[in-house]
């Protein structure tokens, strides 16, 4: 638990500055190029029905998708976030802003709720990961369907550094030191990251332990290799079925 909130207050100090007045939708877009694009382009297929997004930040990638659901719910365990996106999104009937810790409380669901749920660079910041996808695979409907996206430790960049010695840090630099502008200690070691994952260490934690059906894995960014080769040029990106 000390840990949990450790995280908690991390990411309320990291997000308190945060300029959400100028949130504006991930666009949708054929051909994605980064996480956001891709999270927003998978579940802007088969629309319809109700969408959970789990660490939903700014509500930057719910935007794009509220006239394509019946019903949204965004979550996040910052309170400053969660206060900002009630407010992003409060004169809309169809989304729902909830505060939560997906690993103290649950989700605040009953079984088989949801046709689509996202999680977007959220599962290697827990401390049970193959709980919360219990837990997620709970709330999804027959067939529904999990976006995850995380980073990818066997891309061929990390396994260079590893190669020569250096530790493949996935959220900063140096190590796990320093922050993205170069120069900032790091509060959290690589920034919060508890979990490094590959595309089939994922997937066997998906369906040996977490009872999802099928996963499909989904390359994304500019280079052609990123899309037929995800597993050594593309961050990792799946979509996990019931």
């Amino acid at each position: 638990m000390a840990g949990l909130a450790r995280l908690t207050e991390h990411y309320n100090a990291k997000y308190g500055a945060a300029d959400f007045k100028s949130v504006t939708p991930v666009p949708l877009v054929k051909h994605p190029k980064d996480r956001r694009q891709l999270a927003v382009s998978v579940a802007s297929r088969q629309p319809g029905g109700r969408y959970l997004e789990i660490g939903a930040g700014d509500g930057g990638t719910i935007l794009p998708l509220v006239d394509l659901y019946d019903e949204l719910v965004g979550t996040d365990l910052s309170s400053v976030r969660t206060r900002e996106m009630q407010l992003l999104f409060q004169h809309n009937p169809r989304v729902q802003i909830l505060q939560n810790n997906l690993e103290v409380e649950g989700l605040p669901f009953g079984m088989n709720q949801f046709d689509t749920v996202a999680m977007i660079d959220v599962i290697e910041h827990l401390v049970d990961p193959i709980g919360a996808l219990i837990e997620i695979h709970r709330v999804l409907k027959p067939n529904g369907r999990l976006i995850v996206h995380t980073p990818n430790i066997a891309k061929w960049t990390r396994r260079v550094r590893l190669l020569a010695g250096y530790f493949p840090s996935t959220a900063s630099y140096q190590e796990g030191l320093i922050c993205h502008d170069g120069k900032t200690p790091t509060d959290l070691h690589d920034e919060g990251h508890l979990h490094y994952f590959t595309f089939r260490s994922l997937r066997r934690l998906a369906v040996e332990r977490a009872g999802f059906t099928r996963v499909v894995p989904c390359g994304y960014g500019k280079p052609v290799l990123c899309k037929v080769w995800p597993e050594l040029f593309s961050e990792l990106s799946v979509i996990l079925y019931k």
